[in-house]
């Protein structure tokens, strides 16, 4: 049995780079989840037509990281999809996103707190942790609060420095560990 695959989904980049770059680090697989309908009028309203068929197993696996976006507080479709098809083949995941809300912000309306208690109330024990990096932290002070800058910035190799980048190897120490 392989040890750890990364799962991603990603509309903009910022969880792909998110996905690769941990991929790359823990020198694991990595895989696209690609939805059957991959239309964002739907998925921000939730509509779920599921996701294609994956080529790698996750039963194959003992550590599956997943990595996609919050949308305003939502567990988006192609992940919900992909934890309640797998669920039972599961045995430790990891949820990783680069999303919009802040640290702050967590556990109102449309902070990413919500959505990280969906899925530890969905797996149980098999969610065994959850990490947010929010997009804020590549932005300069003077633009944290600027929603055009906020909505026009992705992760990057040049941007992927300074508060993220610290808490990024943080959490890259946890994955080792584990």
């Amino acid at each position: 049995m392989e040890k750890t695959i990364v799962y991603y989904y990603s509309r903009k980049g910022s969880n792909k780079f998110l996905a690769e770059r941990i991929a790359k680090d823990l020198n694991c697989d990595i895989e696209k989840i690609r939805p059957r309908l991959n239309i964002f009028f739907f998925m921000l309203f939730s509509l779920n037509f599921g996701i294609k068929k994956l080529r790698h197993q996750p039963e194959n696996y003992e550590r599956i990281l997943l990595c996609g976006p919050i949308w305003m507080g939502k567990f988006i479709p192609p992940l919900k999809s992909f934890v309640k098809k797998y669920k039972n083949q599961i045995s430790n995941l990891v949820f990783v996103t680069c999303c919009g809300s802040t640290f702050k912000n967590k556990d109102d309306k449309f902070g990413h707190g919500l959505v990280f208690n969906i899925i530890k109330a969905e797996l149980g024990e098999k969610c065994v942790h959850c990490e947010a990096f929010p997009i804020g932290l590549v932005l300069p002070d003077e633009q944290k609060d600027d929603s055009d800058a906020f909505m026009k910035t992705h992760l990057n190799k040049d941007n992927f420095s300074g508060e993220i980048l610290d808490r990024y190897e943080k959490f890259m120490m946890k994955m080792r560990i584990v």
